[in-house]
């Protein structure tokens, strides 16, 4: 009798996200995982003990992937401007895991207040308030305000499906942010 082949916990994560991009998060259970790696859901559950628990790991996952994706999209000459074209290219190429990621329930409770003080958006704050010359409670509303109106073309282009050019986001994206720091100079 041949061997059984062993399922690891990064094979389980790997069709895990493979199922989130095609179906989102709701398309993620112990069938459909058992189908995608062709076993019986009993491997799922010698490494699992229950799908919280492999639910939590695959959000771990897709956050350490929207972070790459991110980081090596941003850039230091205008850091707030190129996270949010980022951003929205993010929901472009990846609808689904954008859809679980900022679209479900997984930001609930978060306030403005949280997302201007996390560590990886003080350094666009900061950025902003070096390049504009704005004051640092300006500089933050400099962020909320692109933040805001990124999310909104984000989350446009993956509940509508509208397409909209990548020179275009960038034309929207550089006038907002002009013209947000000339108002918010006043």
């Amino acid at each position: 009798m041949p061997p059984k082949p062993i399922i690891s916990r990064q094979d389980i994560i790997n069709a895990a996200m493979q199922l989130v991009r095609e179906d989102g998060m709701d398309g993620v259970n112990a069938r459909s995982l058992a189908s995608a790696l062709t076993c019986s859901t009993k491997p799922l559950f010698r490494i699992y003990k229950n799908m919280e628990e492999l639910k939590s790991d695959i959000l771990t996952q897709l956050d350490a992937y929207y972070n790459a994706f991110m980081e090596c999209r941003i850039t230091e000459n205008n850091r707030l401007l190129s996270q949010g074209i980022a951003y929205i290219e993010f929901a472009r190429t990846e609808k689904m895991i954008f859809h679980t990621l900022f679209m479900n329930r997984n930001m609930e409770g978060s306030s403005l207040r949280d997302i201007v003080c996390a560590e990886w958006n003080r350094r666009s704050i900061e950025n902003a308030r070096a390049i504009t010359g704005l004051p640092i409670e300006k500089a933050e509303m400099l962020f909320i305000n692109i933040w805001l109106y990124a999310h909104g073309i984000a989350t446009q282009i993956v509940s509508n499906g509208i397409d909209i050019s990548f020179d275009t986001v960038r034309e929207l994206l550089d006038h907002a942010f002009e013209q947000f720091s000339i108002d918010l100079s006043e």
